[in-house]
């Protein structure tokens, strides 16, 4: 894979999980606590942040 193009994926992936842990924060502060929704966006956050991690490793051989 191109290394560009895996630096491009691997910084959208980090954005993306910052934006779905701010959408479960905001889901938890409302009024009427969304808590369903804020695990959603907290889980697809975390798969965000865990597949730029990924992308942004260095082979191990």
């Amino acid at each position: 894979m191109n290394p560009n193009l895996k630096t491009f994926l691997a910084i959208f992936c980090f954005i993306w999980g910052v934006v779905g842990i701010v959408l479960a924060v905001a889901n938890l502060q409302s009024t009427p606590a969304d808590s369903t929704k804020a695990v959603l966006f907290g889980a697809v956050g975390m798969v965000g942040f865990v597949s730029g991690w990924l992308l942004m490793r260095r082979p191990a051989y």
